[in-house]
């Protein structure tokens, strides 16, 4: 629980809390349109924000999503579909209790209860699904309890003390601060426990994402294994690393970060096949030194997982290892031009542009002798050509292919695509 309220403190998260807290210095501009504005889009962006955080924490990610302050529209579908939730839900407690004689208290009490009750349920569908139909569907809203069982109760136990979090604040504060500074203090906590509460929800989904239809980036769980379920589990978990990984997932409950990182680290230094059990022991290893900020040893890390992973055609996972890698350290390449070429074809499969050219920038003077370099180069120049709007880097590219390469079959390919980046000049001629 200490790691979830210290989320929201990371880079990025508190950037855009505080970006909010300085946003609603708009309040006090003595013009009643801006504040209007200002009113109806601060709870749309902490909203359109802890949305992202509860699906990218449901990928398995443990550190916040990056987002600008910038809005686009269809950022705010799920925010709003999440107050259209919410109405619906109050107008149906209204049209069911008010024709019974039921008392508007009475009724406003009901629907607190049904509130804290199910939204989570349906917070976590409009995340799933993005359908708000299926957010307000009963079975679904059961599927999800049910599903969850015994620790849903608590779950909204927790997250109904979170949501007093900001009022308590407020209170305390209310005579002490100014009112601009109280305003954006508030904002600030009211961001900060919002967050919080999305990231426990997205940490949830994680847990059960296979009864819930999540597939993540990032496969690693820190739930204790059930013995009656290692048959049907087959071969899933490697079991001669099991046990190993059963010890590390129960330093990690008890809070004994440092020796489940040693003890991660001897183990991944043996040679051994990446089965499931191995890869979700580099994932957490991964994501500890992340966490704890040894880049370094990250990077040592991931020099050899990435390989790994893509030998074991899992190039969308070694994709996420990547780009955490370049986070850390933009010049962070393989060592073997073969893994970079892996690298680039998976990058090609998931439209990661930015990384085919990043990954063959450089490329030829560092491994001048790789006979597939031809293939890269035409990558990476269908990339700026067709992606980044950049024909003329394109077209030099393909004219050194043809220079460089006159003897290779593909040395054809590149021909006809400077063909294609020429013919609008050569028929303006």
């Amino acid at each position: 629980m200490p790691d979830t309220f210290r989320y929201p403190l990371n880079g990025g998260s508190l950037s855009y809390l505080i970006g909010l807290a300085f946003f609603s210095l708009l309040f006090f501009v003595p013009l009643w349109p801006v504040v209007v504005v200002a009113a109806l889009m601060l709870p749309l962006m902490i909203l359109r924000y802890a949305f992202s955080v509860l699906q990218h924490t449901a990928m398995g990610h443990l550190t916040p999503p990056k987002l600008s302050l910038n809005l686009q529209m269809r950022e705010l579908a799920l925010p709003l579909k999440l107050f259209a939730v919410i109405i619906t839900l109050g107008l149906l407690m209204t049209l069911i209790l008010f024709p019974f004689g039921v008392s508007p208290n009475a009724i406003q009490a009901v629907a607190f209860i049904l509130n804290q009750l199910v939204l989570p349920a349906m917070v976590v569908l409009l995340a799933v699904h993005s359908s708000f139909f299926r957010a307000i569907n009963p079975v679904d809203i059961g599927f999800v309890i049910s599903t969850i069982g015994r620790p849903y109760l608590a779950l909204c136990g927790v997250l109904l003390l979170l949501s007093s979090g900001p009022a308590s604040a407020q209170f305390l504060l209310i005579n002490i601060l100014p009112l601009w500074l109280l305003t954006m203090l508030n904002v600030f906590i009211m961001g900060f426990f919002t967050v919080v509460t999305f990231h426990l929800l997205g940490y949830v989904v994680y847990q059960y994402h296979e009864y819930l239809g999540i597939k993540p980036e990032i496969e690693y769980d820190v739930k204790p294994f059930a013995p009656g379920k290692a048959k049907a589990a087959g071969n899933q978990l490697n079991a001669s690393s099991y046990p190993v990984l059963q010890k590390v997932r129960l330093l990690i409950k008890e809070g004994m970060q440092q020796a489940a990182k040693a003890t991660l680290k001897k183990e991944l230094a043996r040679p051994a096949e990446l089965d499931n059990a191995l890869m979700e022991m580099h994932q957490l290893y991964h994501q500890m030194l992340i966490n704890d900020k040894e880049h370094e040893e990250a990077l040592e890390h991931a020099s050899t997982y990435i390989p790994a992973l893509l030998d074991s055609n899992k190039g969308k996972q070694a994709l996420a290892i990547f780009r955490d890698c370049i986070q850390m350290d933009p010049a962070f390449r393989l060592a073997l031009p073969a893994d970079i070429h892996k690298l680039a074809t998976a990058a090609q499969k998931a439209d990661e542009h930015k990384i085919i050219v990043s990954l063959i920038n450089g490329f030829m003077q560092k491994h001048p002798d790789y006979p597939d370099t031809v293939e890269l180069l035409l990558m990476a120049a269908q990339s700026l050509q067709h992606h980044f709007g950049q024909a003329e880097k394109a077209k030099k590219i393909l004219l050194y292919i043809i220079k460089r390469f006159p003897d290779d079959a593909r040395t054809q390919q590149a021909k006809r695509n400077l063909m294609l980046i020429e013919r609008p000049t050569g028929s303006a001629a």
